[in-house]
């Protein structure tokens, strides 16, 4: 039983080029309550035919992380085929999935080596941890060492990204009503950024051009990249994500950048007019 097989997130997003052995990488469910509707997120789940949930509910849409009895579940059934498991999940500042998972795998102690990882990322930050766990079997790393490959990654991640609805921050806290009522009629366009797997209000511009500049920006003061990944809420690429693309290639044309639609679970932390980037450093850029 030397297979190792990953578990994580199904709100994980992936490079478009890249195509995850369903052999290997196990999804738990992650949902979106929407009042007595509940949708279970996937990798593939397209925003555009969820959007009427979201805007045709009463509701605030509620992130639901995986249980702990789905995470019991998923490792029992994993137990014949593995003893190594890397179970790899959306930031704990954002999600019980992590503290679900490590309740779930004290079940297994003695009978299979878990290793839950807090990936203090979302979506396609997610994703790359993911790929690189994947990759780093295929290249026939042991299984520690993989575990610290993904762990190497995590402080090396960073996400950026604006909203123009400033109700989804008030949900989570970050600003009071008042403040978000105001921002609305007044055309606010926030950013966030995601430190230490928490999200953090940063600064607020009037226009989504002046926003993109601003995105340009925070990438721009990082000299090197392993990987850019830009995030936005349609499942093909926009004409604002396509432009953004272009600047960055010119700032780090030897980075490789992809344009990824998140789903419905990162859309109720940032919205569903969002938009944003995750950037790799490359290892040792960090230290």
């Amino acid at each position: 039983m030397n297979q190792v097989i990953i578990v994580t997130d199904s709100s994980v997003r992936f490079q478009p080029t890249w195509h995850p052995d369903p052999r290997q990488i196990i999804y738990a469910p992650a949902s979106v309550r929407f009042g007595e509707t509940l949708l279970e997120d996937s990798p593939t789940t397209d925003m555009s035919g969820v959007m009427p949930l979201f805007d045709g509910t009463s509701y605030a849409p509620r992130f639901v992380p995986p249980s702990i009895a789905q995470f019991e579940r998923i490792y029992r059934e994993l137990v014949p085929r593995t003893d190594k498991i890397i179970s790899i999940h959306t930031s704990s500042r954002l999600s019980q999935a992590l503290a679900n998972a490590t309740s779930a795998s004290q079940q297994f102690l003695g009978r299979c080596d878990i290793q839950v990882i807090d990936s203090e990322s979302v979506s396609t930050g997610l994703g790359l941890l993911v790929q690189a766990a994947s990759d780093a079997v295929a290249e026939g790393l042991e299984f520690d060492d993989v575990v610290r490959v993904v762990r190497g990654m995590v402080p090396r991640m960073y996400m950026v990204s604006f909203l123009d609805d400033l109700t989804y921050l008030e949900r989570s806290g970050l600003v009071s009503r008042s403040q978000a009522v105001l921002g609305n009629m007044m055309g606010v366009i926030a950013f966030l950024t995601l430190e230490d797997g928490k999200l953090i209000p940063m600064e607020k511009v009037r226009s989504r051009p002046r926003a993109l500049e601003k995105l340009t920006e925070f990438v721009s003061e990082f000299s090197t990249l392993s990987h850019l990944s830009i995030l936005e809420s349609s499942s093909s690429p926009s004409e604002e994500a396509r432009g953004l693309a272009e600047r960055i290639g010119l700032l780090h044309p030897d980075t490789p950048i992809s344009i990824s639609c998140y789903g419905p679970c990162l859309a109720t932390l940032i919205g569903t007019n969002s938009l944003g980037v995750v950037v790799l450093e490359p290892d040792g850029a960090a230290e």
